[in-house]
């Protein structure tokens, strides 16, 4: 296999496509190109931040091009700088409705929208340094307002990588990190009042998304710290077992709709970053993924102009289109990909 990549876009962030609507961004700027209604959300300013975010290098540094848009009934879901808000197509109106303790973002693709959008759940990702109490919001009303439905003790873990419905159990998994004892899967009902804890906060529990099968539940471990791999455990017995190995950390995967599973690794700094590039993954049966793309971090210090990220839009799209958005990446950085894969012998 192999990928092509059909067009490049002028876009930061890919966050949703399917085919009657695609939602990207550019600094604070949110672009939705549907069938029959294009427009264009702009986002409040950043006050005298405004001058850094005029340059692609110092939206970078300062991660003032980082936001999460999600789509819901007759309008979209927004975080950025710390801030959530609601925004009506109907009205063209934009509302603060939340402000987040400890973040600025969350992870893409790590918000859970069900109940046929209506309701919607994400947990604070951040430095949380101090190690503050981390709560995740739930939303019953199309992200229009927001409760509180759990919240991670002080000092029990550093933040929460995502939140994601399983449709098998009806159930919601909630995935933390970073470190030894910090590491587990919440997997509750959608009140958060019957949790099972799994994991015992290794480095093996750290995931930052997760595929649901039938029988089993997959995810690929988000470590710098040591060699990540393929895990998966069994839903009736919880007993989990240890698949192949990645080149590096996991941060974003994505199961497209005709066979295919897609994984990233992340060019960071650690023992778990086995080469200078990110890599693209293919599955086709969640056991043999195959390496086959390399993308080249683009040389700027990581610790301030960010590693080597390869994210995917949600939404339903297949090994023919599918979009792809890099940072970091030689060539590519802040760009949006429109991508297929090529079987060998062709698709």
């Amino acid at each position: 296999m192999k990928l092509l990549i059909q067009r490049v876009i002028d876009r930061e962030i890919c966050h949703f496509a399917e085919s009657d609507v695609l939602i990207t961004s550019n600094y604070n700027k949110i672009f939705v190109k549907k069938t029959n209604n294009n427009y264009t959300v702009q986002l409040p300013s950043d006050g005298i931040k405004r001058i850094f975010g005029l340059f692609r290098l110092s939206r970078r540094a300062l991660r003032l091009d980082k936001c999460n848009v999600v789509p819901v009934e007759g309008g979209l879901v927004i975080i950025r700088q710390g801030k959530v808000y609601h925004y009506c197509e109907h009205k063209e109106e934009l509302k603060q409705t939340l402000n987040l303790k400890n973040c600025r973002n969350v992870l893409h693709q790590s918000i859970a929208v069900i109940d046929d959008k209506k309701m919607l759940f994400f947990g604070e990702y951040g430095n949380n340094s101090s190690r503050n109490e981390v709560p995740v919001y739930r939303s019953l009303d199309y992200g229009k307002t927001w409760e509180v439905a759990f919240v991670f003790p002080a000092g029990k873990i550093k933040h929460i990588h995502g939140c994601y419905y399983d449709p098998y159990e009806d159930k919601i998994w909630t995935l933390t990190g970073d470190f030894e004892g910090e590491c587990h899967i919440l997997c509750s009902d959608k009140d958060y009042k019957n949790i099972e804890l799994i994991g015992d906060g290794k480095q093996t529990y750290r995931a930052c998304n997760v595929f649901f099968e039938e029988n089993t539940v997959h995810w690929i471990m988000d470590s710098q710290l040591q060699t990540s791999h393929h895990i998966y455990i069994d839903r009736k017995t919880r007993q989990i077992s240890q698949g192949q190995a990645f080149p590096g950390p996991v941060w974003y995967i994505k199961r497209l709709n005709d066979g295919y599973y897609l994984a990233a690794s992340a060019q960071e700094i650690g023992h778990g970053v086995k080469d200078k590039y990110a890599h693209l993954m293919v599955s086709k049966d969640l056991n043999k993924w195959e390496d086959i793309y390399q993308f080249h971090h683009d040389g700027f210090p990581k610790r301030y102009f960010k590693f080597g990220v390869v994210g995917f839009a949600d939404g339903d799209q297949n090994s023919r289109s599918f979009y792809l958005f890099t940072e970091a990446i030689r060539g590519l950085d802040g760009k949006t990909a429109l991508c297929s894969i090529e079987e060998n012998g062709g698709i």
